[in-house]
């Protein structure tokens, strides 16, 4: 939810004693062709930095515990505080005790900015997020301020201040080797020594470092060769290096929106899952920065808030509901953060999403796999993903990533079918199997979970596809079997695999569109 406030002076002027601070009421000033920003060194009670941002007649400002970085990809938490006036900016001195911010203050940097998107700051402020390129002495390149959720029982209103990756970043950069104020040369000790800095000049500026920026780089919009998958592992375990996400059910889909908000939705196998789920259009809008690559799963949810493939299945022809479970972002804000650490990616992704009815946020829990893996299959989840908290993204099946079925589920290709019995009609049950070597090994079969239209519609797309031999390695595997091209997957549940290599009391849930069926292996756990 958007936080409004008026650009006023009045909390700054309620919070100071004018006769006794040599702080600047604020006088009126016209703004500038190009914006102004300063960020101030403040010792108060503690160390901390001012960053503040002309923005509709005042300086918009945040106090920053640990100071802006350089560095890419390091978010520093910036707690909102009242506007400041315009002359503010130069205000350098000792704050006397007593006072409101009692203590020394050095100008750090100073300089112009421009936005980056939109065009009013104060309007980007408002609604929770702003973009802009600095051209100061310190700092230089393009940066992002983006409001977050506070935590529970937390005041204030807390944002996020981060560079974005381009020629200024630097991976190497530390602000305690840059403690000098670019208005005096002094530092923070040596203005508190001074006798003459406390009372405030209002001399202007002799200089900005307004050099203006060539050239911000963006990265380009990657081309995925494939998406990261997970390994399957037996067991759940504890460890901090470690998040656990809930095992999402439904497609697994990359949606990526560019610089004109033209969306497309693919699923890991290219498949356009916007044609099939048109009711999903509104992905265009829901997220706060474009052009934007994001990863996640189409599901529906029962009424307990379960994601089930079986009405997925449903929503592509009844265009019921459905919602997008993101808990990855490939590409935002001009960087490809392929390489960033998965934390600092799924930090960057809640903040991204605008529309929280449509985008579901993947939450997670840290270090505690065995009780969530509990949970889970408690409350009848298919399972948990565990994920390095510091793995990048990988465009393939990786050990970074592992899941955890609570149930034994499995893609497999169906290869025929078998008559029905009794007064069932279309087929009695789908002849199921898995590649290995680049053989298609029968692998049992499933003759349950099937409602009367599903058989209908089943058994005349196998009949379509119906072929006089079978595709299975072992040729011939039951009597008076009906053989097909082997290209539909199908995703069942069931209760263990047998000696022989077959599925156990095997349920039909659902086909898959979204997997190549050459693609079907079995899973082993590793």
């Amino acid at each position: 939810m958007a936080v409004r406030r008026k650009s006023t002076l009045d909390a700054y002027h309620k919070k100071r004693d004018f006769g006794s601070t040599p702080e600047p009421r604020g006088k009126r000033e016209r703004p500038s062709e190009k914006p102004r920003f300063v960020v101030q060194m403040h010792h108060a009670s503690r160390l901390h930095w001012d960053f503040r941002l002309e923005a509709a007649g005042a300086l918009a400002s945040w106090a920053v515990p640990k100071g802006p970085t350089l560095v890419p990809g390091e978010r520093r938490l910036a707690m909102r505080v009242e506007d400041h006036p315009l002359d503010y900016r130069n205000f350098e001195g000792n704050i006397p005790h007593g006072q409101y911010g009692a203590g020394s203050v050095i100008v750090w940097d100073r300089g112009t900015y421009e936005l980056f998107e939109g065009t009013s700051p104060a309007k980007e402020i408002e609604k929770g997020k702003i973009k802009f390129i600095l051209h100061g002495e310190k700092l230089k390149g393009l940066f992002t301020l983006v409001r977050i959720k506070p935590r529970e029982g937390e005041s204030g209103e807390p944002w996020l201040l981060f560079k974005d990756r381009d020629e200024y970043a630097k991976t190497s950069w530390d602000i305690t080797r840059h403690s000098r104020s670019v208005k005096s040369g002094k530092t923070l000790d040596e203005i508190g020594r001074d006798p003459t800095s406390r009372t405030w000049q209002s001399r202007r500026a002799s200089r900005y470092a307004a050099a203006p920026l060539a050239k911000t780089r963006r990265d380009p919009m990657p081309r995925l060769k494939g998406v990261m998958l997970s390994t399957l592992v037996r067991e759940p375990f504890d460890d901090d290096d470690w998040l656990f996400e809930i095992k999402w059910d439904g497609y697994r889909a990359i949606c990526t929106i560019d610089e004109k908000g033209t969306m497309t939705l693919r699923s890991r196998n290219g498949l356009d899952l916007l044609k099939r789920f048109p009711q999903a259009a509104g992905l265009a809008q829901a997220f706060a920065s474009i052009p934007i690559e994001v990863d996640g799963e189409l599901c529906c949810l029962d009424s307990r808030g379960r994601s089930s493939f079986q009405k997925l299945q449903d929503a592509a022809k009844t265009k019921a509901p459905i919602v997008y479970v993101v808990f990855d972002v490939i590409y935002a804000d001009g960087r490809d953060l392929r390489h960033e650490p998965l934390e600092t990616r799924k930090a960057l992704l809640e903040g991204l999403i605008r529309d929280d009815d449509l985008v579901l946020y993947s939450k997670h829990i840290v270090g505690k796999g065995k009780e969530f893996f509990a949970l889970a299959r408690k409350r009848g989840l298919e399972g948990v993903v565990a994920k390095r908290r510091d793995s990048t993204y990988e465009e393939r099946r990786s050990k970074a990533w592992l899941k955890i079925k609570a149930h034994l589920e499995q893609e497999l290709v169906i290869g025929g079918w078998t008559d029905p019995q009794g007064t069932r009609a279309g087929f009695g049950s789908l002849l199921l199997g898995a590649y290995d070597g680049g053989k298609l090994i029968y692998a049992g079969n499933v003759g349950t979970g099937f409602s009367e239209e599903r058989l209908g519609e089943l058994h005349a797309a196998l009949k379509e596809l119906a072929r006089k031999t079978s595709p299975f390695a072992q040729g011939d595997v039951l009597r008076g079997a009906h053989y097909v091209e082997p290209k539909l997957v199908a995703q069942v549940r069931f209760a263990e695999w047998t000696r022989d290599g077959l599925v156990r009391q095997a349920s039909f849930l659902g086909l898959r569109a979204d997997k190549a069926a050459r693609d079907v292996v079995r899973e082993i756990p590793a």
